[in-house]
């Protein structure tokens, strides 16, 4: 389904879109995040949007492709352990040093919280000035592309007393 833009009352423009999981919604067409060739995988959807969810999870959903969403996490949750190379001058991305900018990792949830993992390896990069992104595959062996989330509880450390 294609997006269908609307003028509001204050003459910004508002995009509505369908999710199979959500419903219809419309957002800002400022909210909208642009992926010059897509993401791994999905290279002709280009326009997405981070819609807020349970914390610490948010969802990047297509706008034009309403079956679409990955479930994220902040990368900043990660820790001073978790530094990236910034793609500084990538043309998809025209981030700068001086630019804000976000790092979203991928999550993959499964039944169990224990199962469910993080792709490190491979985050999406938002230039917060420009809104455009892009994902970078990072070729550090610190980082999986299942890092867990969790720990079961047998696996940790029981509480000093």
């Amino acid at each position: 389904m294609e997006a269908k833009i609307q003028m509001n009352n204050e003459e910004s423009k508002t995009l509505t879109f369908q999710s199979s999981r959500f419903g219809e919604f419309s957002v800002a067409s400022e909210a909208v995040i642009y992926f010059t060739g897509g993401v791994i995988g999905f290279p002709k959807e280009e326009r997405f949007v981070l819609l807020e969810h349970k914390p610490p999870f948010s969802w990047i959903h297509s706008i034009d492709n309403q079956d679409l969403a990955f479930v994220v996490v902040d990368g900043n949750a990660f820790g001073e352990g978790y530094s990236i190379p910034l793609p500084i001058g990538d043309p998809r991305l025209d981030l700068t040093e001086t630019d804000e900018f976000a790092i979203l990792v991928l999550v993959t949830v499964r039944p169990g919280p224990s199962l469910t993992t993080a792709n490190l390896k491979a985050p999406l990069i938002v230039n917060l000035r420009n809104r455009k992104g892009v994902q970078i595959v990072i070729d550090d062996s610190r980082f999986s592309t299942r890092f867990p989330l969790w720990e079961e509880d047998s696996k940790k450390e029981p509480e000093k007393k």
